[in-house]
């Protein structure tokens, strides 16, 4: 129920209405915790984690604070309100008509890492909240555009202020009813949430008497700090973006390295077919040699087979293979002998594209292991 104020025709009762004594101001708190923050306090917590689930799922790092007005709040606002000079007089009548005149009974702060993120979250925000049937476009106030900060050039404050209403379908019908109640949505940078605190603090409160010019100085430097780290958060996430891509890049390429001759062989039968040229291949011979060295000199990718070993290459090396079998056969050689359609031919074309990688790729053999053969034999024919 309604308390409506009644004054007589005296001076005196006008004067009082008008600065509104404590008393009323009691009734209208009274009124505000019986009949209304209880049903603010349940739509606080379905707008934050709307809100956070959303935020998450669009990637935007951002923190999600909120509050219900407490009632002593309340109280000191209404009080700042009931002075002569506060031009807000007017905005006090009855208890409904005077909460219906504050915005910010309940409200959400979403504090971005970045400026550039604040849009992001309040094109969100319209697309999973309604607004009030009472305002249009959310009552929306880019708060650094408003003639009361843009006249000051010490008010650093940069926030998108909105009012918000949640929809029929987030609410059971069992709480249809906080559907008549609003929730402020701020929307600002954590920098200039940070400079905003300590502004409110200690300009708007006053809590210990006028500031002195260097408080005043310090907060303006502050306030210039905060639009310069604006750019090195901004600076720093795009670094790590990348530096998270690589490592995701990086990442995946470990993983896509070849662990056993039956990956190799396999992957390459994929690649090149069953035959290279006219000569029909088992790539499954020599495989687990060729791995080795592939994983000494790390080409062992899929991309290194891929990019290195090309069709030119193999098809040239054949003809040096060729050679290789002659002069094995004319030294009467009769171990490590070349074989062809094998995994040989691809050590051979790793001679041929680079020695000194051959030459690596065998360091930690034996002299008489197969790949030391090949490699002694496509020196002495080069």
């Amino acid at each position: 129920m309604s308390i409506i104020f009644e004054a007589d025709n005296s001076t005196s009762s006008q004067i009082g209405f008008l600065n509104m004594s404590e008393e009323q101001i009691d009734q209208i708190v009274q009124f505000y915790k019986t009949n209304t923050i209880f049903r603010l306090q349940k739509i606080i917590p379905i707008i934050t984690e709307r809100l956070e689930a959303e935020l998450e799922k669009h990637g935007i790092p951002a923190r999600v604070a909120a509050r219900v007005k407490k009632p002593a709040s309340l109280r000191g606002k209404l009080l700042k309100w009931a002075k002569p000079d506060s031009g807000k007089t007017e905005r006090l009548s009855s208890p409904e008509a005077t909460l219906l005149e504050l915005s910010d009974l309940a409200a959400v702060r979403v504090m971005t890492y970045t400026e550039s993120d604040r849009s992001k979250v309040y094109n969100l925000a319209t697309k999973i909240f309604k607004s009030p049937d009472n305002l249009k476009n959310f009552g929306t106030e880019i708060l650094e555009n408003s003639p009361r900060i843009r006249q000051n050039d010490k008010n650093h404050y940069r926030a998108t202020h909105m009012q918000i209403c949640l929809r029929e379908e987030d609410l059971s019908k069992d709480d249809a009813e906080t559907l008549i109640d609003s929730c402020e949505l701020q929307i600002t940078s954590m920098l200039a949430h940070v400079w905003n605190e300590i502004e409110h603090d200690t300009i708007y409160k006053e809590k210990s008497g006028k500031l002195s010019s260097d408080e005043k100085r310090a907060i303006h430097s502050l306030g210039l700090l905060t639009q310069s780290g604006d750019h090195i958060i901004q600076s720093l996430l795009a670094s790590r973006n990348i530096r998270e891509e690589k490592e995701k890049r990086d990442s995946q390429i470990q993983n896509e390295r070849f662990c056993d001759k039956d990956e190799l062989s396999s992957f390459m039968l994929n690649h090149f077919g069953e035959k290279i040229g006219p000569v029909k291949m088992d790539f499954s011979v020599g495989a687990e040699d060729l791995l080795a060295g592939l994983h000494s000199v790390d080409w062992d990718h899929p991309n290194d087979i891929m990019t290195r070993f090309t069709p030119k290459i193999l098809l040239e090396t054949r003809k040096i293979s060729k050679r290789i079998i002659a002069a094995q056969t004319k030294a009467n050689r009769t171990k490590s002998l070349y074989r062809p359609g094998t995994c040989d031919l691809f050590f051979v074309s790793l001679c041929a594209i680079d020695l000194s990688i051959a030459e690596a790729a065998v360091e930690d053999l034996s002299g008489n292991s197969r790949a030391s053969v090949l490699l002694k034999a496509f020196k002495q024919l080069t």
